[in-house]
């Protein structure tokens, strides 16, 4: 008994020194790694670069990280508007990166903070750590960014030009409010892109060449001028106010039957109930159609459809349940039909 109680005590004691030099062990393993790795600026200037760092099992996985890594500081640093970058159609280029139409080169989205795609970005080290960890460190530097913004800047200003010239020559008050908008959001993009730059390079904010408040002006303007009937026969008032908030969101001034409006907007719901032999459930089906002509030249837009089915106690709840999911509908999906057939031009 005395001999394994011996045994036992040296067991004991021989972990506990294990246990003791793990610390020390990890602590070397940590000290073998490049000092970039946690502090980028001991070997390249905050001045000079935005950087960060990224880690993986594999390479490549680490590069993709710290590209992550230098967008969401980039984001955090600059200060990047999403509701201005949100209103810019994304497209896909031949090389397979998302971009976006007539706005920033430099920036791309998805998810603004979380999954950013960022131009003039260079991966300057990589480093295989002894466990096969991979770190990368990626960097933007900072002065040819803020060239590439000027760049940027200058475009933008140009295309501006040419919309606000568009909007004063055409006779048409829907174009005038098509080339309003897009010249007002471009402008957003352009006011921000300019403090991006400022923040970059510590140049001067100051809001080059177009002015936002006048450029807002004319566009409000437009929006008085570009006016819309809602006309439709028993639909609920509901989804009448649903579809006038759409409207008023994307620039149109909706009025009554005593103005003559530049685009006519027929709205029709149909609800009636369906069996499908569920006891104690009620079903109610509907379909929603939208109508919409250019009252200055006759052309009808396409239409909007919808439809669904929804179920509850009764008809009565059942009823109510297929409005508030018409609703639902209208807000999550007309403006997209809106700027797809109202405001584009053709």
């Amino acid at each position: 008994m005395s001999h394994l109680y011996s045994q036992t005590w040296s067991y004991i004691a021989s972990l506990g020194v294990v246990l003791l030099l793990l610390p020390a062990q990890l602590m070397a393993q940590d000290s073998s790694l490049p000092q970039w790795v946690n502090n980028p600026s001991k070997q390249f200037s905050d001045a000079q670069y935005l950087m960060a760092v990224g880690s993986s099992t594999s390479r490549q996985g680490a590069k993709n990280q710290a590209q992550a890594n230098l967008a969401k500081r980039f984001v955090a640093e600059v200060e990047v508007d999403e509701n201005y970058v949100q209103e810019f159609k994304e497209q896909v280029n031949e090389q397979g990166e998302t971009t976006t139409q007539e706005n920033t080169q430099l920036i791309t989205q998805s998810d603004v903070g979380s999954d950013q795609q960022m131009k003039n970005v260079e991966i300057k080290e990589v480093h295989e750590a002894a466990d096969g960890t991979f770190y990368a460190l990626a960097a933007m530097d900072r002065l040819e960014t803020s060239r590439l913004y000027t760049e940027e800047i200058n475009r933008n200003n140009k295309a501006i030009s040419s919309l606000r010239k568009k909007a004063k020559q055409t006779s048409s008050k829907l174009e005038r409010l098509i080339f309003m908008k897009q010249a007002m959001v471009s402008a957003r993009m352009n006011k921000m892109l300019t403090n991006q730059r400022a923040i970059l390079s510590g140049q001067s904010g100051q809001f080059e060449n177009q002015s936002l408040p006048e450029i807002t002006q004319e566009y409000r303007q437009a929006k008085q001028e570009c006016t819309v009937l809602i006309s439709s026969k028993e639909v609920d008032p509901k989804i009448i106010s649903a579809i006038s908030r759409v409207l008023q969101n994307e620039g149109f001034t909706v009025v009554d039957a005593s103005t003559t409006p530049v685009v006519e907007v027929k709205v029709g719901l149909m609800i009636e109930p369906v069996d499908l032999n569920r006891p104690n459930v009620e079903f109610m089906q509907w379909a929603l159609q939208v109508e919409a002509q250019n009252k200055e030249n006759g052309r009808w837009f396409s239409t909007y459809m919808a439809e669904g089915r929804e179920g509850s106690m009764n008809k009565q709840y059942a009823r109510k349940r297929v409005l508030q999911a018409v609703q639902r509908t209208l807000n999550s999906e007309f403006s997209a039909f809106i700027n797809e057939e109202l405001l584009a031009v053709n």
